[in-house]
């Protein structure tokens, strides 16, 4: 690609952020709230809001936390083992900030069936979660992981930072179209990693010299064990994929 096009794309995308962080900071919520509550047990998340910071982690019980800025209280339920929560938004012009945090607390033995989570501006962070199926959704916010273990995982960035450390990916697929993709001490079988803008680094916890694995920076640098591999690096192998693909921004790998 041109590189009058990339500065095109730049461009659009930072009037975009502008515009974004100009929204972030308009909704006007006089008071803050802070409510807590336990819930029936569940094996299904459901997750859509607006503007929220949302992070699940183990602990003892079922239990829902939040604080809120008044008009962004969330709506939840628990019906036939699934809990689901939405957002009330109540939007005025004005130049106070909104806020909202959830916490919610999973037993620490408990096995998911799903965890689904959307939010348009807010952060989502999971730690010492364990689903057969994970979906992760955040346009504007960052994507953490810790100690958490997945049978498929899909992760989605729209622009932010995507970071998982010790934690068991087995099936994922990762996207984030502008920030960086960071992997510590992780494990998994077959991982698929797309960054438009941004660097990938992945420090595997397994040893992934039998993975087919491709790896492509169309305008960075490839790095595989500290050995530096130009723009492109490809190994055959039939027990696992690795594959890795950047527009712009450099590939480093470890194992």
């Amino acid at each position: 690609m041109k590189r009058s096009a990339w500065i095109a794309i730049i461009t659009i995308i930072t009037v975009c952020c502008v515009v974004g962080g100009t929204f972030y900071h308009i909704f006007a919520h006089g008071g803050r709230t802070t409510t807590g509550a336990g819930l029936e047990a569940f094996d299904v998340v459901n997750v859509d809001v607006d503007l929220m910071n949302v992070t699940i982690t183990a602990g003892e019980e079922f239990y829902m936390s939040c604080e809120y800025s008044n008009g962004l209280e969330p709506l939840y339920e628990v019906i036939n083992g699934t809990l689901t929560i939405k957002q009330r938004v109540y939007k005025k012009w004005g130049v106070n900030n909104a806020e909202c945090s959830l916490t919610l607390t999973i037993p620490a033995q408990e096995v998911m069936d799903s965890i689904d989570v959307h939010t348009a501006l807010g952060n989502i962070t999971l730690e010492g979660i364990s689903a057969a199926e994970c979906e992760l959704l955040s346009n504007l916010g960052n994507c953490t992981l810790k100690k958490c273990s997945f049978d498929e995982a899909d992760l989605n960035v729209n622009m932010g930072e995507i970071s998982a450390s010790d934690t068991s990916l087995n099936e994922a697929e990762i996207k984030n179209d502008m920030g960086e993709v960071s992997l510590d001490e992780c494990s998994f079988r077959d991982l698929s990693i797309t960054a438009a803008m941004g660097s990938v680094k992945v420090d595997s916890a397994l040893n992934i010299d039998g993975y087919d694995i491709d790896l492509a920076a169309d305008l960075g640098s490839v790095r595989v064990n500290n050995r530096d591999e130009g723009t492109k690096y490809h190994q055959k192998g039939d027990a696992g994929e690795l594959e890795i693909d950047t527009n712009m921004g450099s590939i480093q790998v470890k194992y």
